[in-house]
Protein backbone atom coordinates (compact mmCIF):
# COMPACT_ATOMS: atom_id res chain seq x y z
CA UNK A 1 0.00 0.00 0.00
CA UNK A 2 1.25 3.00 -0.82
CA UNK A 3 0.87 6.44 1.28
CA UNK A 4 1.37 9.98 0.08
CA UNK A 5 4.37 11.52 2.20
CA UNK A 6 2.12 14.28 3.56
CA UNK A 7 -0.16 11.48 5.72
CA UNK A 8 1.17 11.04 8.90
CA UNK A 9 1.23 7.08 8.46
CA UNK A 10 3.82 7.58 6.00
CA UNK A 11 6.71 7.87 8.81
CA UNK A 12 5.75 5.57 11.49
CA UNK A 13 7.09 6.05 14.88
CA UNK A 14 7.35 9.64 14.78
CA UNK A 15 5.36 11.99 16.08
CA UNK A 16 4.60 15.70 14.82
CA UNK A 17 6.03 18.40 16.41
CA UNK A 18 3.99 21.64 17.29
CA UNK A 19 4.38 24.08 14.74
CA UNK A 20 3.56 27.14 17.85
CA UNK A 21 6.71 27.52 20.23
CA UNK A 22 5.61 26.25 23.84
CA UNK A 23 5.93 27.91 27.28
CA UNK A 24 7.74 24.76 28.47
CA UNK A 25 11.24 24.14 27.83
CA UNK A 26 12.35 23.82 24.35
CA UNK A 27 13.99 20.20 23.43
CA UNK A 28 15.53 19.23 20.81
CA UNK A 29 12.39 17.56 19.15
CA UNK A 30 10.58 21.36 19.02
CA UNK A 31 13.49 22.66 17.40
CA UNK A 32 13.18 20.43 14.51
CA UNK A 33 9.92 21.76 13.41
CA UNK A 34 9.76 24.75 11.25
CA UNK A 35 6.79 27.69 12.41
CA UNK A 36 4.58 27.99 10.31
CA UNK A 37 1.37 30.53 10.73
CA UNK A 38 -0.16 30.97 7.40
CA UNK A 39 0.66 31.03 3.92
CA UNK A 40 3.59 33.49 4.32
CA UNK A 41 5.25 33.20 7.52
CA UNK A 42 7.29 35.81 7.81
CA UNK A 43 4.72 38.01 7.83
CA UNK A 44 4.78 37.24 12.04
CA UNK A 45 7.69 39.35 12.52
CA UNK A 46 10.33 42.06 11.03
CA UNK A 47 13.24 40.15 9.77
CA UNK A 48 16.61 40.84 10.32
CA UNK A 49 18.67 41.14 7.30
CA UNK A 50 18.08 44.98 5.70
CA UNK A 51 18.97 43.03 2.36
CA UNK A 52 15.46 41.08 3.30
CA UNK A 53 13.64 44.06 4.41
CA UNK A 54 14.36 46.03 1.37
CA UNK A 55 13.09 43.74 -0.90
CA UNK A 56 9.51 43.25 0.91
CA UNK A 57 9.24 46.54 0.72
CA UNK A 58 9.90 46.00 -3.49
CA UNK A 59 7.45 43.23 -3.52
CA UNK A 60 5.52 43.41 -0.45
CA UNK A 61 2.43 45.72 0.55
CA UNK A 62 3.47 47.76 3.51
CA UNK A 63 1.74 50.16 6.06
CA UNK A 64 2.80 53.53 5.90
CA UNK A 65 4.50 55.39 8.94
CA UNK A 66 1.32 57.23 10.28
CA UNK A 67 3.33 60.21 10.37
CA UNK A 68 3.35 60.15 6.67
CA UNK A 69 -0.44 59.47 6.35
CA UNK A 70 -1.87 63.04 5.23
CA UNK A 71 1.87 64.60 3.61
CA UNK A 72 1.46 65.92 -0.22
CA UNK A 73 2.85 63.76 -3.03
CA UNK A 74 4.52 61.50 -0.73
CA UNK A 75 3.89 58.75 -2.25
CA UNK A 76 6.01 58.49 -5.20
CA UNK A 77 8.87 60.22 -3.41
CA UNK A 78 8.61 57.30 -0.77
CA UNK A 79 9.55 54.91 -4.03
CA UNK A 80 12.07 56.97 -5.02
CA UNK A 81 13.54 56.39 -1.72
CA UNK A 82 13.08 52.90 -1.63
CA UNK A 83 14.91 52.57 -5.25
CA UNK A 84 17.89 54.41 -3.76
CA UNK A 85 18.21 52.23 -0.44
CA UNK A 86 17.91 49.02 -3.09
CA UNK A 87 20.55 50.54 -5.19
CA UNK A 88 22.38 51.55 -2.44
CA UNK A 89 22.61 48.39 -0.95
CA UNK A 90 23.50 46.75 -4.52
CA UNK A 91 26.54 48.80 -4.21
CA UNK A 92 27.47 47.64 -1.20
CA UNK A 93 26.97 44.56 -1.75
CA UNK A 94 28.87 44.62 -4.99
CA UNK A 95 32.20 46.42 -2.07
CA UNK A 96 31.67 43.71 0.03
CA UNK A 97 32.12 41.55 -3.18
CA UNK A 98 35.65 42.81 -3.80
CA UNK A 99 36.69 42.57 -0.48
CA UNK A 100 35.53 39.24 0.10
CA UNK A 101 37.65 38.17 -2.85
CA UNK A 102 40.78 40.03 -1.54
CA UNK A 103 39.99 38.73 1.74
CA UNK A 104 40.26 35.11 0.17
CA UNK A 105 43.08 35.95 -2.34
CA UNK A 106 45.18 36.75 1.03
CA UNK A 107 44.26 33.47 3.14
CA UNK A 108 44.63 31.13 0.09
CA UNK A 109 47.16 29.01 0.96
CA UNK A 110 48.77 29.04 -2.64
CA UNK A 111 49.19 33.10 -3.11
CA UNK A 112 50.66 34.15 -6.41
CA UNK A 113 51.44 36.96 -7.44
CA UNK A 114 49.14 36.84 -10.31
CA UNK A 115 46.29 36.21 -8.76
CA UNK A 116 47.37 39.71 -6.76
CA UNK A 117 47.98 41.68 -9.76
CA UNK A 118 44.39 40.81 -11.13
CA UNK A 119 42.72 41.29 -7.77
CA UNK A 120 44.24 44.71 -7.75
CA UNK A 121 43.62 45.83 -11.13
CA UNK A 122 39.64 44.97 -10.96
CA UNK A 123 38.77 48.96 -11.28
CA UNK A 124 34.99 47.56 -11.12
CA UNK A 125 35.08 48.42 -7.42
CA UNK A 126 36.00 51.58 -8.19
CA UNK A 127 32.39 51.97 -10.34
CA UNK A 128 30.49 50.83 -7.29
CA UNK A 129 32.32 52.85 -5.04
CA UNK A 130 31.18 55.86 -7.43
CA UNK A 131 27.39 54.39 -7.57
CA UNK A 132 27.27 54.30 -3.86
CA UNK A 133 27.86 57.44 -3.84
CA UNK A 134 25.75 58.75 -6.14
CA UNK A 135 23.01 56.88 -4.29
CA UNK A 136 23.96 57.86 -0.91
CA UNK A 137 23.60 61.86 -2.17
CA UNK A 138 20.44 60.87 -4.00
CA UNK A 139 19.02 59.55 -0.53
CA UNK A 140 19.65 62.32 1.07
CA UNK A 141 18.65 64.65 -1.49
CA UNK A 142 15.16 62.84 -1.24
CA UNK A 143 15.27 62.36 2.46
CA UNK A 144 15.48 66.30 2.96
CA UNK A 145 13.04 66.77 0.25
CA UNK A 146 10.44 64.37 2.60
CA UNK A 147 11.55 66.24 6.04
CA UNK A 148 10.53 69.36 4.13
CA UNK A 149 7.24 68.52 3.37
CA UNK A 150 6.21 66.81 6.78
CA UNK A 151 4.56 69.03 9.17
Amino acid sequence: MSVPATHPAAFPGTEPTPTKPSKGPTTASHLAAVPDDGPERRASGRRARARDRLMDRASQPHVPNAKLVGVENVENLLLFVDDDLRETALAIHKIEAFLLRTLGLLEATDLRREDVRAVASDTSVLDHVDLLNETLESLRRRLARLAARMR
